[in-house]
């Protein structure tokens, strides 16, 4: 597996986010989501069930998912409402992740715990020197998150034990020691060579922490987000997982023609 790029690592606060209203507990079905998501426009009839709405900057944020008939995961993601972008300056800093809770039935039919967001507002290496949004999806809990601690020699042991060969893609790599390392978030990795997603506008980040492949992070400009996108593509797969379960293999960021709001989304599910 390939261990060599340039990230520039930073000590992290994290905060959680104040959580406005209470998930919905009830499908709902025909919702503005389900007429609008990519991929559950091709499914057919699906349940859409929402998390809890996070106030985020002038603008709300909040989880969502669709599932067919089946029992099936169509698409989980992300709405971040229009108001968001009429003044990125007063988002969380750098510093700061928001969690958005995930509804229990994605937590049910996906490796998914919670999803977090942060805006890098002043870019960040190794490429990354543009306003842009990291949007983690995680497969460990929101605790077990917040507990990874800061770099030192005594942590590098567990920022540095790699999950086995085969569990993250082969085309990927991270830097050794405290590179590509923050706290509260794990190690990164980035799909290699780093030119061929340059200019940045939007890629599929990786992260692991002592031994295990923990989360997936579409990463994207705030200039892409605000250009009424409509982005559709494969990012790469391990050879391995964790745990059997649905694991999505296509990311997606696009307009919701009737709102206005922008979705980032993970589809196309495949039982690992």
């Amino acid at each position: 597996m390939k261990k060599s790029l340039f990230y520039r690592s930073s000590v992290v606060l994290f905060i959680s986010a104040l959580v406005l209203s209470c998930s919905n507990e009830d499908p709902e079905i025909a919702s503005e989501l389900q007429a609008t998501t990519k991929a559950s426009k091709e499914s057919g009839k699906v349940n859409v069930f929402k998390g809890p709405q996070v106030q985020y900057g002038l603008g709300k944020a909040r989880s969502w998912i669709s599932i067919d008939a089946d029992g099936k995961p169509v698409e989980i993601g992300l709405v971040l409402t229009q108001e968001i972008f009429d003044n990125l300056e007063i988002l969380p800093s750098d510093d700061i992740t928001i969690e958005l809770p995930l509804h229990h039935k994605a937590k049910e039919v996906t490796p998914f715990e919670h999803i977090a967001i942060k805006w890098a507002g002043d870019g960040h290496g190794p490429v990354f020197f543009v306003p842009h949004f990291d949007l983690y999806f995680y497969m460990i809990s929101n605790e077990e998150r917040l507990a990874i601690p800061e770099y030192s020699p005594e942590t590098d042991a567990l920022f540095n034990n790699y999950p086995p060969e085969g569990y993250l893609p082969e085309n990927y790599g991270t830097p050794p020691g405290q590179g590509a390392v923050y706290p509260g978030i794990g190690k990164h990795w980035l799909p290699m060579p780093l030119g061929n997603y340059l200019p940045f506008t939007s890629v599929m980040v990786l992260g692991s922490y002592n031994g295990e492949f923990i989360f997936m992070e579409p990463m994207m400009t705030a200039a892409m987000l605000m250009s009424s996108p409509n982005f559709s593509t494969s990012f790469a797969q391990p050879e391995y997982f964790q745990e059997s379960n649905y694991y999505p293999t296509v990311y997606n960021i696009y307009e919701d023609s009737k709102t206005g709001d922008i979705i980032v989304s993970l589809s196309d599910f495949v039982m690992r």
